[in-house]
């Protein structure tokens, strides 16, 4: 009998032994991924900025080919070494099918829907095959949409090594930074302005390329989506020597920011500015080290400023936001205000007089202000589209470029988002539920719009709404829109219900609403996507795992 027993126990032992090491080939198999793409497709440029986008999809796609194909395999060997039944039955310790990752939280059941209701548009639209890619030069199809979700779902459910993928990202993106710092200061160390061509880059696109992710929206928007997150560790980290590196990182984030030249980046800012905000207003700690972080940011913009005026470059022509934010006196002052209002949190930290109820209020209060300023920003563009404004309103609007609704306002914005909304309006039921496929936008618009896009765009191609809710409304329906932005809306509630566990995921939630404001003016591209995916997928396994303790929190 002890002998049969025996027999099992060591049986058991090989089997659990088997099951680890097939994990742990998951596990690893996913970070190699992960490092890979968070390491070459930001960086990897082929012929200067001449099809930038053609050439960084086609790296992404063969690292995802060969990486899924890997993970599968790594799949297959962890169910078959009894992962499946050992997560169902619920004998399992930390890591890969810990506590809540091997239960589906309500991000994963949107990811679902949104693939389901994917390949239901590209079916709708009645062009599927042109679908299965995307347009050419975007490539945001269905096979895009997939390696997205399955991104989100290998770092949320097989993530246990996250932190070498984010320390990969986070370190390309200070490379990015330190380039696009130089370009605006016109120092070329990498000759990007040479690399594939027999001349110089004229100084007019020198202004519209920026560092090694090409066009200055696309590096917005790359910049948007992972630079909140090195911020919010400078927010919450303990250890020393990560805040010395996450401040270095943040500092030199902030700098490009602002010399970055969209706009829309700034609608991004106020978002991941304002949930740190909101998660510090009512604690003395968080609020003393979100003061801390003000100061750094407006200090690195007047090192910027110091930078352009000591090593001037011609043929810069920042916009307006921008130009403010760089040569304003009143950054100067703003940092002053800054400075005082942080020595007086430390002030009230040392005699314990912090006002947190005040502060739950004031931040009450400033969202109101937000969400209303919002509205009112809309209601005064729909009656100035209009014509409707009436005259004293009309005098002061006519001041301010941002408040006065044309076919050019936001960069040519106003023409195609009142294009697409009229596209929408004019679709049958069918398609208004169900959409016109994955990337099908301008197929479908040039089907039945060609003489109207042709006045408006010439020669060019309008490939999207320049919008990506505008524009997930029209590609996927209304229904794949709501499971679309209720990925990005639920990953946002699960980091708030465990923030005061793991504060980092403060960062996660940031990183997810900047991309969200900033793409309200921009659009899906492999320079930003798959890293809010991939992002959302670490927050999504750092929640249902909290009890792992992480170095990164404070």
């Amino acid at each position: 009998m002890s002998n049969k027993l025996a027999s099992n126990n060591k049986k058991a032992k090989k089997e659990n032994q088997a099951l680890e090491i097939a994990r742990a080939v998951l596990e690893y198999t996913v970070m190699a991924l992960g490092i890979a793409l968070c390491v070459l497709v930001p960086l990897y440029l082929k012929d200067g900025y001449h099809g930038v986008g053609d050439c960084k999809y086609e790296l992404y796609k063969w690292i995802m080919i060969f990486g899924c194909i890997i993970v599968a395999f790594a799949c297959v060997l962890y169910f078959c070494q009894g992962g499946l039944t050992k997560i169902n039955d619920g004998k399992t310790d930390d890591g890969l099918i810990a506590n809540g990752s091997r239960r589906l939280c309500t991000t994963d059941y949107f990811v679902f829907a949104f693939l389901v209701f994917t390949l239901i548009s590209a079916l709708a639209g009645g062009n599927f095959k042109d679908c299965i890619a995307g347009y050419n030069g975007w490539y945001m199809g269905i096979v895009s949409m997939f390696s997205f979700a399955a991104l989100y779902f290998m770092f949320a459910k097989a993530g246990r090594y996250y932190k070498a993928v984010l320390y990969a990202l986070l370190g390309t993106s200070f490379v990015a930074y330190i380039v696009g710092i130089l370009h605006r200061m016109m120092i070329d160390i990498i000759g990007t302005y040479y690399l594939g061509t027999e001349q110089e880059l004229a100084a007019g696109y020198k202004n519209q390329f920026l560092s090694t992710l090409g066009q200055a929206s696309w590096y917005s928007s790359f910049v948007c989506t992972v630079f909140p997150l090195g911020l919010a560790i400078f927010w919450c980290a303990k250890k020393k020597n990560l805040r010395m590196i996450s401040g270095i990182f943040t500092a030199v984030g902030s700098m490009t920011l602002v010399t970055q030249n969209s706009d829309s980046a700034y609608m991004a800012m106020l978002g991941f500015f304002f949930v740190l905000f909101w998660f510090s207003a009512a604690d003395a700690g968080r609020m003393e080290r979100f003061l801390e972080t003000i100061v750094l940011f407006l200090a690195s913009t007047r090192v910027m400023c110091l930078l352009l005026l000591l090593h001037p470059n011609p043929s810069l022509s920042l916009d307006a936001l921008s130009h403010f934010m760089v040569y304003s006196k009143w950054m100067s002052i703003a940092l002053i205000l800054a400075v005082v209002l942080w020595g007086l949190s430390l002030l009230a930290i040392k005699k314990q007089t912090y006002p947190a109820k005040v502060m739950r209020v004031v931040r009450l209060v400033l969202l109101i202000v937000i969400l209303a300023a919002v509205l009112f920003a809309i209601i005064i563009l729909a009656l100035s589209a209009k014509n409707a404004l009436p005259a004293g309103l009309l005098a002061i609007t006519e001041k301010i470029p941002y408040m006065t609704w044309s076919d050019k306002w936001g960069n040519g914005r106003g023409q195609t988002w009142a294009f697409s909304i009229r596209m929408y309006r004019d679709m049958d039921i069918w398609h208004k539920l169900f959409g016109v496929g994955p990337d099908g936008y301008a197929p479908y618009a040039y089907s039945l719009y060609a003489d109207r896009l042709a006045e408006m765009w010439g020669n060019r191609t309008l490939t999207n709404a320049h919008n990506e809710w505008m524009n997930a409304l029209i590609n996927f329906g209304l229904f794949g829109c709501i499971a679309y932005i209720g990925i990005f809306v639920s990953a946002c509630v699960n980091f708030v219900r465990k923030q005061k566990e793991q504060p980092v995921l403060v960062g996660f939630m940031a990183c997810v609403v900047s991309y969200m404001c900033h793409n309200a003016f921009c659009y899906q591209t492999v320079c930003c996507t798959p890293f809010i995916f991939i992002l959302m997928g670490i927050g999504i396994y750092i929640s249902t795992n909290y009890h792992l303790r992480s170095d990164i929190d404070m």
